[in-house]
């Protein structure tokens, strides 16, 4: 049997839980989905923060890491060891059908337009996730409201029609400061060096580049396309959004308040 979810039906839930600490939301995502449950981390600070928070909590997650063939170094090495020092998680690393120089030969260099750049990140980033659909019922990810745009409407439980499952966000509220405090009061948060190099967000080094002190926190990716802001790997940054809905085995009815 299943039950069809839309944002409607995950507001009752979406209320309860929004007053709930991300290590409570971490927890319900983990006791309701177990091993259909996985932590979307692409190695930026947060990500890491909530790695290290459910590692530290005794909750063992798969992690997703989707390798673009283009990623900085420091970035496949924060990977590396995040993987060596959380023993409860368990990195998966999914990487797209060609080569950044199989692509490029065959396409040319997609991400100088914004058509390309669209391209580019659909097969690099998102084509690989789709390898998984169906695997996981539910994503994990530390997307915040704070990051504005798109994401200032997140909930704590969206959805993701695209891989047919739900998408939990335990840091849905927390500030900058709140993030800031954790780093500082949990040292042994595996952190990319390259935010300590003026990166705030970190993706594919074709296109992404340090952020001055007064610009915003993502002018630093796709500067050179304006008005491009995400990769469209996360639901929340693309069109559709809100007319979406998933089909989910109903033994999830229960927790998530969602009448079959």
């Amino acid at each position: 049997m299943t039950v069809r979810i839309t944002r409607q039906a995950l507001a009752p839930i979406n209320a309860r839980l929004q007053g709930s600490s991300p290590l409570e939301i971490l927890r319900f995502a983990h006791v309701t989905f177990g091993d259909r449950v996985a932590i979307l981390c692409g190695m930026q600070r947060a990500g890491t923060a909530l790695c290290h928070m459910a590692d530290r909590a005794g909750l063992g997650f798969d992690v997703v890491f989707v390798d673009t063939g283009v990623m900085h170094q420091q970035t496949l090495d924060t990977r590396d060891d995040l993987a060596r020092a959380h023993p409860r998680l368990r990195v998966v690393t999914l990487t797209p059908a060609r080569t950044f120089a199989e692509q490029t030969r065959e396409e040319g260099v997609l991400y100088l337009s914004r058509g390309g750049q669209e391209r580019c990140c659909d097969m690099r980033k998102t084509a690989p996730l789709r390898t998984v659909a169906g695997r996981y019922d539910a994503f994990v990810s530390a997307l915040r409201r704070e990051e504005g745009g798109a994401r200032a409407k997140i909930n704590p439980i969206d959805l993701d029609q695209e891989m047919g499952a739900l998408r939990v966000h335990p840091f849905v509220n927390l500030k900058p400061a709140d993030l800031d405090q954790y780093l500082a009061e949990h040292a042994d948060v595996v952190t990319n060096p390259l935010h300590a190099m003026g990166f705030l967000t970190i993706g594919c080094f074709p296109c992404t580049t340090p952020v001055r002190d007064d610009e915003p926190e993502r002018a630093g990716r796709w500067r050179h396309l304006a008005g491009v802001d995400y990769c469209g790997i996360n639901p929340t940054d693309r069109a559709g959004f809100d007319e979406a809905f998933v089909i989910l085995d109903d033994r999830y009815g229960a927790a998530l308040g969602v009448a079959q």
